[in-house]
């Protein structure tokens, strides 16, 4: 009901709502892992292809879940910054590689703003 009353309040003012660009997340008090499907009740989203939520959602940046936890967000961004300390041994060559100053350096000008995101 309430998606189709937004439908219809963007139509008035001569604006389309796109389907495939609008998300829907359902949030709940109730601490399972069951996340149903939604019937909205309007085109394309009805009883035959209901709307399918997934299982996170990307809101600027953050990653939640349906119980609103930010574990989802944590594993992304401590897998990325891992990521960029392990290419960070590329930049040595064969004969001489980084000093320790200068690893310092680049630890704290690439992997702890990528750590500390959303912090």
């Amino acid at each position: 009901m309430a998606y189709r009353k937004l439908t219809e309040l963007f139509q008035d003012f001569g604006l389309i709502l796109k389907h495939k660009k609008s998300e829907v997340f359902n949030f709940s008090y109730v601490h399972n892992n069951a996340n149903p499907p939604i019937n909205l009740g309007f085109a394309p989203f009805t009883s035959s292809s209901p709307l399918c939520p997934k299982p996170y959602w990307r809101y600027l940046g953050f990653y939640f879940d349906q119980q609103l936890n930010f574990k989802e967000h944590v594993c992304y961004w401590s897998t990325k910054a891992l990521s960029t300390v392990c290419s960070m041994c590329i930049l040595g060559n064969s004969i001489q590689g980084l000093t320790p100053h200068q690893k310092r350096i680049l630890y704290r000008s690439c992997v702890i703003p990528v750590t500390t995101y959303g912090y």
